[in-house]
């Protein structure tokens, strides 16, 4: 048997490995001149060295850690520093967050905790949750706050989490993925970064592998019948027994299939939403934010929204990540790079001068990608969740947006054991 496998994020990859590993011959395509998709490690010379995409791993993203010990890699902690937090000229940081703000904190998550309390998984099995299925979490959240700072502050923390707007964030998808916080004490989120970057691993993944990656692969055209599948490419085609489809939907909407997919599948794609984020990076010619005391993370009520050091190397590097609809008014300025030093610099006057070069990496109008990662708006649940990855004939879906843990690496890599399972049991 031979499956195709286009798309070579790390779901991908993950599924080729394991496919392999089973006695399985593998084709893989990747659409554009690199492995990784959403993830890669930029390298822009001279020691200035980030991660351009997802970076960051939760402490109990088993798989993740995972795989990372398969390959002998030690994940990275990041510097333990307080978080600044900036509210209308006044700052603080996440371990003296104002009083009015914590108990707003507390309770939201008391709140979300009695929700789930009455939730089970699948999502989609929680018909009696019609109501929190239509609702947005922006209205959650302004339901359970009482002070304008606690209401800031519980927003950007989702927001930077969802990597979009709360009100574009369906209530009860939010709901399903905190119940995989249940049993969390507090220090798990972002605790780790990949050592030496994601497409250092990346490089390891396709390392293992038999089958040589087939690059500048756009896919047009899936035609499937009895004895195969025909994959038809913007230079090319394919034809193999199975293939996995792990684009994202956006991508996804864009190939014709033949016969047509079904209606529930076609609707459940185009009803997925992608965050709408982009990251801005700085080299600067020293780590000022270090000797001002401060570890460069930061979340703001301004325009910038998030910050962290992101140095991967050599040089002093800051990233700020911006979600939302600010995400799509920063991507249409002419200079964002030079406009976020500005607006830096208002906050820490030391940027400016320290600044030596920058570059902007737009999540929102990526045209493979078209979003950073997916997430479950208003009535995406319950109406469509559960159609978007079966799979239909000899066709396979897998990625994030087809996971439990929606729009997480960790999703990545459950969608490929999901989908591996799934191809081993219909050919035996």
């Amino acid at each position: 048997m031979t499956v195709g496998i286009v798309g070579l994020g790390a779901a991908g990859l993950r599924t080729a490995m394991l496919l392999e590993r089973a006695g399985v011959t593998v084709r893989l395509f990747e659409a554009r001149y690199r492995p990784g998709g959403r993830m890669f490690t930029a390298d822009e010379g001279n020691g200035a060295v980030y991660e351009a995409g997802g970076e960051w791993i939760d402490a109990d993203h088993l798989r993740c850690l995972d795989l990372m010990g398969e390959f002998g890699l030690e994940p990275n902690e990041p510097v333990d520093w307080p978080r600044k937090l900036v509210h209308k000229g006044k700052e603080c940081t996440d371990v003296t967050l104002w009083n009015d703000a914590l108990e707003d904190d507390l309770r939201v998550e008391a709140a979300a905790r009695e929700f789930c309390s009455n939730l089970r998984e699948p999502p989609w099995e929680n018909l009696q949750a019609k109501e929190l299925d239509r609702q947005v979490l922006g209205d959650f959240l302004r339901e359970h706050t009482s002070s304008e700072r606690g209401l800031w502050w519980v927003t950007a923390k989702y927001r930077s989490d969802e990597g979009d707007d709360p009100d574009r964030i369906g209530l009860l998808g939010w709901l399903s993925g905190y119940l995989h916080y249940m049993d969390r004490e507090g220090e798990e989120m972002s605790a780790y970064r990949f050592p030496g970057g994601a497409s250092r691993l990346f490089e390891r993944m396709i390392g293992t592998l038999k089958a040589e990656p087939v690059y500048g692969a756009v896919l047009h055209r899936v035609r499937q019948d009895a004895s195969g599948v025909t994959l038809i490419f913007e230079n090319g085609e394919a034809r193999v027994d199975r293939v996995i489809l792990t684009l994202p939907p956006p991508a996804l909407e864009r190939v014709v299939f033949e016969p047509a997919i079904s209606v529930e599948k076609r609707c459940a794609v185009e009803a997925c939403r992608m965050s709408r984020a982009i990251k801005i990076v700085w080299e600067f010619d020293r780590p000022w934010w270090e000797e001002a005391g401060w570890g460069g993370s930061m979340l703001c009520d301004g325009p910038l929204q998030q910050t962290w050091d992101a140095s991967g190397a050599d040089a002093p590097v800051l990233s700020a990540y911006i979600c939302g609809d600010r995400a799509v008014e920063w991507s249409r300025l002419g200079d964002p790079v030079r406009a976020g030093v500005y607006e830096l610099s208002l906050l820490f006057p030391q940027a400016a001068k320290s600044f030596q070069r920058g570059w902007i990496h737009d999540w929102v109008n990526d045209p493979y990608a078209q979003g950073a990662f997916s997430h479950l708006a208003p009535e995406y649940v319950l109406e469509h969740m559960r159609y978007i990855a079966p799979a239909e004939g000899r066709v396979h879906f897998a990625g994030e947006h087809t996971a439990m843990w929606t729009g997480f690496i960790e999703g990545a890599l459950e969608s490929a054991e999901r989908v591996v399972e799934e191809i081993i049991r219909t050919e035996s």
